[in-house]
């Protein structure tokens, strides 16, 4: 009688998705998630059997409709991932795209070094100079109690090493780089640095809020997920890019680009009709 031994190799891999259809990206009973329909793109593709076998874990959670270009799996499996197969079995707006062969003991989550939000929202007319300054009181290791929604009395000291403010066309855009973040907290900042931006708070307010023991009377309520993406996890080594998995994805991309643009234009037209004028931002 002969046995076979079947070896059993680590993957890290790295996808992108829009978040626009799905309850956040972890898995919910009966609710459509990105990590649902990813773990079961996997077992249809016969990289995994079940979750606990394969020790699959995930970098972190995004929230419902909060996008990612670069959110990061882990998974055991006996055959090197074909990423154009598996995402043969996801929906379009669901795409792995970069792969890398990693240790045994690699957690996408702990082993991270840097991990990158950015944010865009369109200008309106915010104070750029009041916004950098405030953001620059948000670098280094603070409290970020008053910035996040603390889980079952988790720590809440975190090291922000960027945190930066852009216009870029009609957009702003918001960097925020650190090794981990806390639940609601990269939207929590935005939003606090849009209150020194439109003169409803000076910059000095972010100080007050990294003073754990500042009791914020009205709150600072997240800013709406859909301007978010999780932009980058750096890690220790180099992922191998799938090219035409990559193409496939910047296809779809630019059709959803088209479909807005078209859809803005609508929005323009009806405006147009009903005051008279065309839509002009700021």
């Amino acid at each position: 009688m002969f046995m076979f031994l079947v070896i059993l190799l680590r993957y890290a891999v790295k996808l992108a998705y829009l978040g626009t259809n799905y309850f956040g990206f972890q898995r919910q009973p009966s609710k459509v998630t990105v990590e649902s329909v990813l773990l079961e793109g996997l077992r249809r593709a016969g990289m995994i059997g079940s979750v606990r076998e394969a020790k699959y874990a995930s970098a972190g959670r995004t929230d419902r409709g909060v996008h990612a270009v670069s959110q990061v799996i882990a998974f055991n499996t006996d055959k090197e991932p074909c990423l154009p197969v598996l995402n043969a079995f996801l929906p379009r707006d669901v795409c792995c795209w970069a792969y890398a062969e990693v240790p045994e003991e690699f957690n996408p989550r702990r082993d991270a070094l840097v991990k990158t939000y950015r944010y865009y929202a369109v200008w309106r007319g915010e104070n750029l100079k009041s916004m950098r300054k405030a953001a620059s009181f948000l670098i280094g290791t603070h409290d970020f109690k008053n910035l996040c929604k603390p889980r079952g009395g988790e720590l809440t000291v975190r090291t922000l090493k960027e945190v930066k403010v852009e216009k870029v066309g009609i957009f702003l855009c918001f960097t925020l780089s650190a090794r981990s973040f806390l639940w609601k907290m990269a939207r929590k900042i935005v939003s606090a640095l849009l209150m020194v931006g439109r003169g409803s708070k000076p910059p000095e307010f972010i100080t007050r809020l990294l003073d754990p023991n500042f009791k914020v009377q009205e709150g600072v309520e997240p800013a709406k997920p859909e301007g978010l993406i999780l932009y980058d996890i750096v890690y220790p080594f180099e992922f191998k890019v799938c090219e035409g998995s990559k193409r496939t994805f910047l296809k779809y991309l630019n059709e959803m680009l088209y479909s807005t643009l078209t859809l803005s234009a609508v929005y323009d037209t009806l405006r147009e009709k009903l005051c008279g004028s065309p839509l002009i931002l700021p």
